[in-house]
């Protein structure tokens, strides 16, 4: 079990992007951290910052970015259950992009670095669901423990499987396993989620910020050994990812 609980927390570290952003060491203790906080002060304030997300953060990416969602039926499907959300990271706000237009009002938590937690904007990533996975490995554990306490609680738990952040990837990179190990161990279905983009207009003129469509696949069920969860959802999203789309010169 010890075995299995050092593997999983190893293969859902991500070696993400960081912003260049103002930072300092944070004085977070990570010994008494809450992962999974169900703390009435605490959920209040995630519930004003999707508030805020609900309204700004909506209005900046359809204006901005034209966001679409395609197969939001299949998020809907799973609103009165726990799942592990997975998809391609290819832009810092693309976690948001998918928690506020397919989610809406509907909590979200997902990994990162607890280097993040060290940046200006380490109250936004809080309040966003945004949980830290410790550089300490007895914390380590314990954060996993508690993300499976979410999981069976109902919760939603967004993983991006490829680790480190490239811009704009048009291909769907090698995934690791923990966000397979964590939808199999808790018997919770998995949501493959491929973000797709547009850097030019039908006239070949590049946009000045590209623009994004969230495409959400049916979740695989994990009635099948982790590994061939893993293999589907991989197989999923490289069908509807960029790289078979026509390329404009």
């Amino acid at each position: 079990m010890a075995e299995e609980t050092k593997s999983t927390v190893e293969s859902v570290q991500q070696d993400e992007y960081v912003p260049k952003l103002r930072s300092k060491k944070s004085k977070i203790d990570y010994s008494t951290y809450k992962f999974y906080n169900k703390k009435k002060s605490f959920r209040f304030l995630k519930f004003l910052h999707r508030c805020v997300a609900n309204i700004f953060l909506r209005a900046y990416l359809k204006i901005v970015h034209r966001v679409k969602v395609i197969g939001k039926e299949n998020a809907l499907a799973l609103r009165k259950s726990g799942a592990v959300i997975v998809s391609n990271h290819i832009h810092p706000l693309d976690i948001q992009m998918i928690a506020t237009l397919v989610f809406g009002m509907r909590s979200v938590h997902w990994l990162t670095l607890q280097r993040n937690m060290d940046l200006s904007v380490a109250f936004f990533i809080r309040n966003s669901g945004g949980v830290p996975i410790p550089e300490d490995y007895e914390q380590k554990k314990r954060c996993m423990c508690e993300m499976n306490d979410l999981l069976r609680d109902g919760g939603l738990l967004h993983i991006c499987p490829e680790g480190s952040l490239v811009s704009m990837c048009d291909d769907i990179r090698p995934f690791k396993d923990g966000a397979f190990r964590f939808s199999f161990q808790n018997a919770v279905p998995l949501l493959p989620v491929t973000l797709r983009f547009e850097e030019y207009n039908a006239k070949g003129k590049k946009y000045r910020h590209p623009h994004f469509i969230i495409d959400v696949a049916e979740p695989i069920y994990p009635d099948v050994p982790q590994d061939k969860i893993k293999e589907k959802a991989l197989r999923v999203m490289r069908n509807r990812c960029n790289k078979l789309a026509p390329k404009r010169v």
